[in-house]
């Protein structure tokens, strides 16, 4: 059974899932899927044409958003934000581990709500992501973190 981790009550991410577990997605009550791995990662990873096609079958919203932490700038965290502010929640996100999914929502809660960030690195923490090992990351983003 697939077991997200729980970020917030409307934000929930997930190591690489199948196509076919987006049924399980559905049933466990997500309304929007966004996928936030790059297409080629891995020969064995289905393309986001084979999730979007499966996602939009099921009647959940579907958002592509490959992240490279590499090469992150703000037309990606933008994206997520835009993504977010008119997802029908919850939502459910994944990457190939999580990390990414992890990174961007908490570049976005803090962005937000920067005197409690510790609260979100704590939640990070709890969820099973060290986001104190992406603060120089995180720190490109925000303002007094």
């Amino acid at each position: 059974m697939l077991k997200p981790a729980k970020l917030s009550d409307q934000f929930s991410t997930s190591m690489q899932i199948a196509v076919s577990d987006l049924i399980e997605i559905k049933a466990q009550g997500f309304l929007t899927v966004i996928n936030n791995r790059p297409d080629g990662e891995d020969t064995d990873q289905p393309s986001n044409k084979e999730f979007a096609d499966a996602a939009f079958g099921l009647g959940l919203e579907y958002h592509y958003i490959p992240i490279n932490l590499n090469t992150i700038g703000g037309a990606e965290i933008n994206s997520m934000q835009s993504a977010l502010a008119n997802a029908k929640e919850p939502v459910f996100s994944f990457c190939r581990t999580g990390n990414r999914c992890t990174i961007l929502w908490s570049i976005l809660s803090i962005q937000q709500d920067v005197e409690n960030s510790e609260k979100y690195l704590e939640r990070a923490a709890n969820a099973g992501f060290d986001m104190y090992k992406q603060l120089p990351l995180l720190r490109r983003f925000i303002d007094g973190i």
